[in-house]
């Protein structure tokens, strides 16, 4: 493929993760609102003092302090994270089927499918967002959520997946694909949070709305130009290529590829699980306005703006199982923090918690063909995406029911307590799983995590030159 085109595939995927995951993320800045515990819910202030506002409602003295309350649903815990949840299994079930299907259908159709589901969802996202019936509304957007995760699952198969094959050996060009998401992840917060009191919560889901249309236009420019994976092999049927590729998965999967996926699923649970109880939380322990707990939460993601030099470093000194060791210790620090001490400040909490992150997510990205068998980067990747997936639907269900729970012997705090210390906990089996990959690293034939950026393309150009070599030439 010309260098011109990889180009515009990578600015089409990275605009279809900023697009995916800022709707994604949309739950989090909205979650006292559609759990119906916003003071938005009951009015919006139009000035700088509470008391002022109290006073002008209870004397009706200045009915222009405040106007009408926002339209809120009443979701608890449960349905509120059943939210997210639907959305990641959705994502972990079409990532697999995309994976499977790329070889038979063409990457052009599963690209533009994903663009048509992701903006049927957004629409009856923010449709049920207007309903007044609790129900009705809840299943709605559940439907919404479900379609876009369809679609979400589709379209990160297959950017990801174009993603690694044109810049297979660069971190750095694959960190700015990740980095793409996560600013899409921190700008739903920032956006939400600087419009929400002014424009009310269904008018900030359009936003979201209004991106993944734009998102979807990238997406069919995208699957124009970028067909190159839908050619057969010379002399391999579609499906024959797809069930050989997953049996040599599951022949050749090895320590190195599993020891991987255990921090891999874990730190993206973590984080996501976080993020999206995180407004609450600071709302409830930390005495935070809404708005104020949407800013500090989104620092989370702010930090990948350090993502390029996360990138550019590890290309050039290698050892990508240590910078994952260390992420995860990063991580872990943040929850012992926080849990050790009343006096730590948020935002030290979400910047340490930003920065871990901003490490493990780039160079576990750029790793996953690493560790792959071989010749089965493609199924190898869907895996570790459903796995991902899968783990964060899963815990974000566990702590619905966490923060669900009614026992008179546990208090508020105690419930929040009790969801940092399950998190603390997946941080520190996390950072074993990093220690015994980093065991399976040094047992592997040629350390491949321990490589650089130009030995891992030495190592390809020797390869393909030996295949060269020994490929007989074809006679007239």
């Amino acid at each position: 493929m010309a260098r011109r085109q990889q180009w515009i595939v990578l600015v089409c995927s990275c605009l279809l993760a900023f697009s995916g995951n800022f709707f994604s993320q949309i739950l989090s800045p909205l979650s006292r609102r559609l759990q119906g515990q916003s003071l938005a819910c009951t009015f919006i202030s139009n000035m700088n003092t509470d008391s002022t506002v109290v006073a002008a409602i209870v004397n009706a003295t200045d009915p222009s302090a405040y106007k009408k309350p926002d339209h809120c649903l009443n979701l608890d815990s449960t349905e509120y994270n059943s939210l997210s949840a639907t959305f990641t299994y959705a994502t972990a079930i079409a990532s697999v089927f995309a994976a499977l299907a790329v070889k038979h259908s063409g990457q052009r159709w599963l690209i533009w499918s994903s663009g048509l589901l992701a903006v049927t969802g957004a629409f009856l996202f923010v449709g049920g967002s207007y309903l007044e019936d609790n129900d009705t509304a809840f299943a709605l957007l559940l439907i919404g959520r479900l379609l876009y995760g369809f679609g979400n699952g589709f379209r990160t198969t297959v950017c990801s997946h174009r993603v690694n094959h044109l810049w297979k050996d660069s971190t750095l060009m694959k960190g700015l694909y990740v980095m793409s998401g996560r600013l899409g992840n921190a700008f739903s917060f920032w956006l939400s949070g600087v419009t929400l009191d002014a424009i009310g919560m269904s008018n900030a889901i359009w936003i979201a709305v209004g991106l993944t249309i734009i998102a979807s236009f990238a997406a069919l420019f995208q699957g124009y130009i970028d067909t190159e994976d839908d050619l057969d092999h010379e002399g391999v049927g579609k499906w024959e290529s797809t069930k050989r590729g997953v049996n040599q998965f599951f022949t050749n999967v090895d320590a190195l590829y599993c020891w991987f996926a255990v921090p891999y699923f874990l730190i993206h649970s973590i984080v996501s699980t976080f993020t999206t109880n995180a407004p609450n939380l600071l709302v409830s322990r930390g005495r935070y306005t809404e708005i104020e707990a949407l800013t500090i939460i989104s620092v989370v993601y702010v930090m990948s703006i350090i993502i390029p030099v996360v990138g550019f470093v590890v290309d050039h000194t290698g050892y990508r199982q240590n910078w994952i060791t260390l992420a995860t210790v990063v991580v872990m620090s943040a929850f012992v923090a926080y849990l050790a001490s009343t006096t730590v400040h948020s935002i030290v909490m979400t910047i340490t918690l930003g920065i871990g992150y901003a490490i493990f997510d780039p160079v576990s990205s750029a790793s996953t063909t690493i560790v792959a068998p071989q010749n089965t980067e493609g199924f190898s990747n869907a895996v570790l995406k459903f796995l991902r997936y899968f783990g964060t639907g899963t815990f974000a269900l566990i702590a619905g029911a966490i923060l669900n729970e009614q026992v008179d012997l546990i208090t508020h705090d105690g419930v929040w307590r009790n969801l940092l210390l399950l998190l603390l906990s997946m941080a520190i089996l996390a950072i074993l799983a990093s220690l015994c990959l980093s065991w399976a690293n040094h047992r592997s034939v040629g350390k491949p995590l321990t490589l650089t950026e130009k030995e891992h393309r030495r190592r390809e150009h020797a390869k393909e030159t030996k295949h060269n070599e020994t490929t007989p030439l074809l006679s007239d």
